[in-house]
């Protein structure tokens, strides 16, 4: 007769939660193709290292020639190292699915330079904060970059979000095709990179030396800003980065010396590296808010297009275009429309080797510390010509275009607003012109003056604080008396001058 034995103690000690709900869901799809990450040991309580439950997950979603939706109910999904999607992956359609990038976080619990090796053709990121920083441990920042991608052809991301890394939020690298991306509804690129601030520096030309820094050891790389002083030409792109040293571009205005004060910023809400293959870009109504260096780095992409969107409070500039040495890469065919800057460090928008861009009524507030506002704050760091003619803007009704330094582009501008002048027949004084005060952009400035009736007087047209004809602009010029004919008066930046002609007056 056998007879019932009690069980030791240890066999009544709970097991290991994780344990638990490995037992209760058994490691395999469903017949819709839903990979739900909890069916394969993941338990998201911000506690448990979920980083095998969540690579096994991947590796099986990825693992059918089908694809399918790997899904990550609410949670903190802590992770010791980084997840992989792997590379014999590239043919499978996998959507990550998250409930919201509020509820659905990704975060890591140890030092690592990246949380998401992103690989993989079509499907989609929806709903899940990628954290650079860990939670649970007073949010220290652990993680370099959220997410790095390459071959991701045909990927969406929508209501996604990638905070806190300590250099990127998301890079894509040069690496395959990178083709037809698009990331809507809300994406966040926020708080990403980092400033390092020193006084140990010395520099002339585009070289500059360190005393203790080095620069490689704090993640300095190239892409990153070098800035000194304030105010304009205080900013310079980082192409070279070597042991205590780095080489800048443009070069120095000034030459650097110990105990000046200097800054270094690293770091950008998104970042398309270079390469011909990372082509045709919608960004459309995204946050880059609050990056140490620019929110969004475009280099060397062809067909970007930015619909809305906020970037406000980044360290040198909301959108930096065409980055880098002028030989490189450019910037091919983009558009900015309706976008809104506001509280950017140095610039709004910073264009360096882009062409064919078209800039669509932005709203530009004025930087904290650099350039001006209005259309100043969309400038160049190099000031070199690359096709800048091809670049043209939309801004208050007025259109303008880009110009080189020592130059003038052509544009038609028949948006232009008009000034008129209409006297009566047989006035005693001729009638004067103010012209608009010497621009301080970098764009194309035209009037237009059409002369309905002068009066039977000539029309002279003076400048409180430019040149007129490369007269003194007091002075002025006169233009003859007549009926029905347009003055116009273009700005020459390298004569400093309004450089006034008129058509032939009719009578």
């Amino acid at each position: 007769m056998a007879f019932w034995k009690k069980p030791r103690e240890k066999e009544l000690l709970p097991r290991n939660k994780e344990d638990i709900v490995r037992e209760m869901w058994s490691p395999k799809k469903t017949a819709d193709q839903l990979f739900n990450v909890k069916s394969y040991g993941a338990i998201g309580d911000g506690k448990v290292d979920d980083r095998k439950a969540l690579q096994k997950a991947i590796d099986a979603a990825y693992g059918t020639s089908k694809g399918g939706n790997l899904f990550f109910p609410p949670g903190l999904y802590r992770i010791s190292g980084p997840i992989e999607v792997p590379e014999w992956g590239m043919g499978a359609a996998v959507s990550w699915i998250g409930h919201s990038s509020e509820t659905t976080r990704i975060a890591p619990s140890e030092p690592m330079d990246y949380l998401v090796r992103m690989r993989g053709g079509s499907g989609s990121v929806k709903g899940i904060q990628f954290m650079g920083t860990d939670p649970e441990n007073g949010y220290t920042q652990l993680v370099k970059v959220c997410m790095v991608a390459s071959e991701i052809r045909d990927k969406l991301f929508s209501g996604a979000a990638f905070m806190w890394g300590s250099v990127h939020g998301l890079q894509i690298l040069e690496e395959g095709n990178n083709n037809l991306c698009v990331f809507d509804r809300l994406c966040q690129f926020s708080q990403n990179g980092s400033v390092i601030e020193g006084s140990g520096a010395s520099g002339r030309g585009t070289n500059i030396s360190f005393m203790k820094l080095d620069p490689a050891a704090r993640d300095v790389h190239v892409g990153a800003y070098f800035k000194v002083g304030s105010g304009e030409g205080s900013v310079y792109h980082i192409d070279e980065v070597g042991p205590r040293s780095i080489t800048v571009s443009p070069p120095l205005k000034e030459t650097v010396s110990p105990g000046t004060p200097y800054k270094i910023h690293l770091g950008c809400g998104l970042q398309t590296d270079r390469g011909s293959d990372n082509n045709v870009y919608g960004i459309y109504d995204c946050h880059f808010v609050g990056n140490a260096a620019t929110g969004l780095m475009v280099r060397g992409l062809y067909g970007h297009h930015i619909q809305g969107g906020n970037f406000d409070s980044n360290g040198i500039a909301g959108i930096h275009i065409g980055s880098g040495a002028i030989n490189t890469t450019p910037a091919y065919s983009g558009s900015i429309n309706h976008s809104y800057f506001e509280n950017n460090g140095y610039a709004n928008v910073l264009l360096d080797y882009a062409a064919g861009l078209s800039v669509i009524e932005p709203l530009l507030a004025k930087p904290r510390d650099g350039m001006g506002d209005g259309l100043a704050s969309i400038t160049s760091l190099y000031n070199e010509e690359y096709q800048y003619d091809t670049t043209s803007i939309l801004y208050n009704g007025r259109l303008h275009q880009y110009v080189p330094e020592g130059g003038r582009s052509p544009l038609d501008m028949k948006d232009e607003p008009r000034m008129t002048v209409n006297k009566k027949n047989g006035a005693s004084e001729a009638e004067t012109v103010k012209l608009p005060p010497a621009p301080i952009h970098k764009f194309s400035e035209e009037v237009e003056i059409f002369v309905e009736h002068s009066g039977g007087q000539e029309v002279r047209l003076v400048c409180d604080n430019a040149k007129v004809n490369n007269r003194p602009g007091s002075e002025g010029v006169l233009a003859p008396a007549g009926i029905g004919y347009k003055i116009t008066a273009y700005y020459n930046r390298s004569d400093k001058s309004w450089m006034v002609s008129h058509t032939t007056p009719l009578s």
